[in-house]
């Protein structure tokens, strides 16, 4: 007899997964524990008496996003689980029910009863009596399998197996509900079939034998019109969301109908199984594309795997990946027609739904159902059970040569059940989720199309002549669809729906970020719409992880950032690395991120664009601007820490970044690393913070710029420093903040000095100074001070320098800054070698090196070293002096100061080809000019070609370039120190 749910019999822990899981022992309701430890106890429990390794729990919990704390974790729910299966055994056991081994741990086989297991069971006796066709004891066998049912089977448990598990589950409740159908309508009891049925048909609106059962049920209660219509509804469904037509059996049913054949009065004959001899040698693939232009070798490598030059057996099952719009299932479909000569025994194909809005995708054993009447099996002869029913397709497949086409599969837990297949039998599987953990499988991912190929593409859809006419355009067209075939074929359709429409105007629409989507869409077809399903597939689903990849990829769209890594999705969402790692890995399996090196990510141009989308949509401005806040306090902490390791005596103005923990950086080498692979991310994110409405995100990211204004120094980014303190400076004026105005001039004057455009840079200076005089402290003042004369000595106006850094150390001593003390010496020092008096210069410059070795402070002691040196050589000595410059580049090199090196390196090709060492003064040079156009330093270019000329090298012509277009100074003195940050 049946139970009721709630009523499992037996000893030992009950685990109910059929609806909401529980857990009871004896009457007593127990409390399982968090989602992940309840997943591992029905992971165990399904597998009870086997031992399952560490390796295979993990995967089964987290699958391939699991954290580093993976196996703690595990440890963690194992000792809770104990805890609950043997209470008297106390923390260390020794435990008899689940035990550990050197690999995994093992659940005593009764341990644990499940009612899956008494669904599966009472299943089992139900096809024992439909076989003895005992109707009444296989109904009341369905009954009360399907009585143990609460809901959607293992809810709120998470993890790749019971994924799969809930999908099987599911699938045999559906397969169940048919068969309890057919026993009523078997019995004679035609309304409660129909009632049943009713169900059952809008749950899932595409199986076929429900439907056909359904039609039979409204028959036999007189209402033939309806049945009919069932057909008709039944018809067009699968041939809007599938593009096939009704099978053998459902067109039969419905002809029997349509003549009210006497035969539909009858039950239904027993079931009856084709046998294998009588197999269809089906012709089930699209039709051939008509334009296919490039994947060449993607499609070469395709066809070896698939039909072996040697005659050989197939490669088992390959799969075709990548991101919405990549041209997967035309590549698939084209590659199996190219082979279709090597599968003499059919080639059946089957759009699984994985990506189609609205409808629920295909359940193994619907698929193993449509194969095995593709292969001319009797719908009634389908097992109901999805492993019998692929043991049944392995055994008609056996012997045979025939491909698969599963186009547009969810995952591989959807086509799980075809794997391991005969040999010489082929599964060609396309999907936007990552094929790297099936087993037996070669995985292409399909990224962009090649310049090439994108243009030949176009050339193909409008026509040689007009994309010849323009190639440029042509070029930036395919630049502008990210060489993304549905991208490129909607553009295609755009140009042909006025054909003269030029290029150029079409990639002018493109290039607006806010048009770009509306622009690719023609009719139902959209790269919007494509990659919202693959967003929606995310958004909606049961797992926690996929909604988490969802809302990450909603965040990115906040940022305008070329590359981005887990960090940065952990402060846009706000949520621990660990969780970010996973969505991120997530994003990826989905082909919605492109995995980089380091562990950073992108997205592609066109799914940027979409993301962006999303986040205005779906983002209030609060939450964008705490998001872009938190990234913005992410970087300006960690620029700080950077710093502080590579070189702890350079100063920061005050700011309040939003609280965000720094990156753990290990040393200076890893922060220099960091600073030099987040340079483009930073630019990014400061200049996005400054164009805010927001006041505090201006602030922020204009302090963020300043932040990063020592990294970009020492790395010789001045044009960087430059379009930073610009942006600064149009914060300053549109806040009226006189604070960032003040800075924003000062660091611009730095950038503008370091390029040699020394009077710019004094115009800006003065306006700091200038600001000075009533916003900002003591040290800010100095600061200013101090820079000027930078910037005076470098236009020969010593005595204004002079002046200007005795202020400055005035104050240095008076407040105790003691790297204003030192700067304020070395400004002193350049003004005195500049009025000739190098004896106060070298006093100056002594005194600053003695200071700065106490400091520790390498760079002003590099600075006080060159400035001794540039004495010696005054002086006629340039031995002393290549000694001092000598010692100056050791330090400036242990302390990454890239921009410093120019003016070592020059004066030390300059003492060197003095003391006649004219090779030694070549290399000097030669490196001097390389360091110094990289670093856009345009009077240490000029410098550099003066003294080669002078050893007889013919430098290029012309005044030298810097990085960003402007001449290199003329006539005008080096700059002698860098500036206060």
């Amino acid at each position: 007899m049946g139970t009721a749910h709630g009523e499992l019999g037996g000893g030992g822990l009950r685990l109910r997964v059929l609806g909401p899981v529980t857990v009871s022992l004896e009457d007593r309701q127990l409390n399982p524990g968090p989602p992940l430890q309840r997943a591992t106890l029905w992971v165990l429990a399904a597998q009870s008496g086997h031992l399952v390794t560490k390796d295979r729990l993990i995967g089964a919990l987290w699958g391939a996003a699991a954290p580093k704390t993976a196996e703690q974790s595990l440890y963690t729910y194992v000792a809770g689980l104990r805890r609950l299966l043997e209470p008297e055994r106390g923390r260390r056991g020794p435990f008899t029910l689940l035990t550990q081994s050197a690999n995994g741990y093992s659940l005593a086989r009764d341990a644990c009863r499940t009612d899956a297991e008494e669904f599966e069971q009472r299943l089992a006796e139900a096809r024992r009596y439909q076989a003895k066709e005992d109707l009444s004891a296989w109904l009341r066998e369905l009954q009360a399998a399907l009585g143990l049912w609460a809901g959607t089977a293992l809810g709120g448990l998470p993890g790749p197996f019971c994924e799969a598990a809930r999908t099987r589950l599911e699938s045999m409740r559906q397969t169940a509900r048919e068969d309890q159908a057919d026993a009523l309508l078997r019995l004679g009891r035609r309304q409660e079939a129909l009632d049943a049925l009713a169900g059952l048909t809008a749950e899932a609106p595409l199986r076929e034998r429900a439907r056909e059962l359904q039609m039979l049920a409204l028959y036999r209660c007189g209402r033939q019109a309806e049945a009919l219509e069932v057909f008709h509804d039944t018809r067009s469904l699968l041939a809007e969301h599938l593009g096939v037509d009704p099978g053998v059996s459902l067109r039969r049913a419905y002809e029997l109908i349509l003549r009210a054949d006497p035969s539909l009065a009858a039950a239904p004959s027993p079931m009856a199984v084709t046998a294998p001899g009588e197999i269809d040698r089906p012709r089930q693939l699209p039709r051939d594309p008509r334009i296919f232009v490039g994947r060449t070798e993607t499609l070469v490598r395709l066809r070896a795997l698939l039909a072996p030059w040697d005659g050989g057996d197939s490669q088992a099952v390959v799969a075709v990946t990548g991101t919405a719009g990549a041209g997967k299932s035309t590549l698939a479909v084209r590659a199996a027609h190219t082979v279709s000569d090597h599968y003499p025994d059919g080639q059946l194909y089957l759009n699984l739904l994985g990506a189609t809005p609205g409808v629920g995708r295909l359940n193994p054993l619907d698929l193993l159902g449509r194969l095995l009447r593709g292969l001319g099996a009797r719908p009634d002869s389908v097992p109901s059970d999805p492993d019998e029913a692929a043991a049944m397709l392995r055994d008609r497949l056996a012997g045979r040569r025939t491909l698969i086409v599963l186009d547009d599969a969810s995952g591989l837990d959807q086509v799980r059940p075809l794997l391991g297949l005969p040999a010489g039998n082929a599964l060609l599987v396309t999907s936007r989720e990552s094929f790297a953990a099936a087993d037996d499988c070669v995985q292409f991912v399909l990224g962009r199309m090649q310049r090439s190929e994108s243009v030949a593409m176009l050339a193909k859809l409008v026509g040689a002549e007009r994309i010849a006419a323009d190639p440029a355009a042509a070029a930036e067209l395919t630049h502008l669809c990210g060489g993304l075939p549905l991208a490129l074929r909607l553009a295609a359709a755009r140009l042909m729906e006025n054909r003269h429409t030029p290029l150029t105007e079409l990639n002018a629409r493109l290039r607006d970020e806010r048009r770009a989507l509306h622009e690719l869409e023609s009719g139902d077809l959209a790269v919007r719409a494509s990659l919202q399903l693959s967003h929606d597939v995310l958004a909606g689903s049961g797992h926690e992880l996929d909604r988490a990849a969802a809302a990450a990829l909603c965040h990115l769209g906040v940022l305008r950032t070329p590359d981005a890594t887990p960090e940065v999705v952990a402060a846009l969402l706000d949520v621990p690395r660990d969780a970010a790692e996973r969505a991120v890995a997530r994003l990826v399996r989905a082909n919605l991120a492109e995995p980089g090196e380091q562990g950073r990510f992108r997205l592609h141009d066109l799914v940027r664009l979409f993301a962006m989308e999303l986040a205005e949509r779906r983002l209030s401005e609060r939450d964008s601007d705490d998001a872009l806040d938190r990234v913005l306090g992410l970087y300006g902490t960690t620029a700080r820490l950077a710093m502080k390791l590579i070189d702890p005596h350079r100063v920061h103005p005050p700011h309040e970044f939003a609280t965000c923990e720094p990156l753990a950086l290990t040393g200076s080498t890893d922060a220099s690393a960091w600073l030099e692979r987040e340079r483009p991310n930073v630019l990014a994110v400061a200049a996005q913070g400054m164009a805010r409405r927001t006041p505090s995100l201006a602030r922020s990211g204009a302090h963020l710029g300043f932040s990063f204004h020592w990294p970009l120094t020492f790395a010789g980014h001045h044009r960087d420093v430059i379009t930073l303190g610009r942006q600064a400076l149009d914060v300053g004026e549109r806040l009226v903040d006189p604070e960032i105005s003040a800075l924003a001039h000062g660091y611009l004057a730095l950038g503008l000095g370091h390029t040699g455009r020394y009077e710019e840079a004094l115009a800006h200076q003065r306006a700091e100074v200038d600001l000075r005089r009533t916003c900002g402290d003591s040290f800010a003042r100095m600061r200013s001070l101090g820079n000027l004369a930078i910037v005076l000595n470098a236009l020969d106006r010593h005595e204004e320098a002079l002046s200007s850094a005795r202020e400055e150390l005035r104050i240095a001593r008076e407040i105790g800054a003691a790297v204003g003390e030192r700067h304020a010496l070395v400004c002193l020092g350049a003004a005195h070698l500049g009025l000739g008096d190098v004896a106060a210069a070298m006093a100056a410059y002594v005194e600053m090196a003695a200071l700065a070795k106490e400091a520790g402070d390498a760079m002003h002691r590099s600075d006080a070293l060159m400035g001794m040196a540039e004495v010696h050589l005054r002086q006629d000595d340039p031995r002393s002096g290549a000694m001092l410059y000598d010692e100056a580049l050791v330090l400036i090199r242990e302390n990454s100061s890239r921009a410093m090196e120019p003016r070592c390196l020059g004066k030390l090709g300059r003492a060197e080809r003095l003391m006649g060492r004219l090779d030694r003064a070549r290399a000097y040079l030669r490196e001097t000019l390389a360091v110094a156009q990289e670093c856009g330093a345009g009077y240490w270019v000029d410098f550099a070609r003066e003294e080669l000329a002078l050893l007889g090298e013919s430098p290029q012509d012309g005044p030298s370039r810097t990085a960003d277009g402007s001449a290199g100074a003329e006539g005008e003195e080096e700059v002698d120190a860098v500036g206060h940050g």
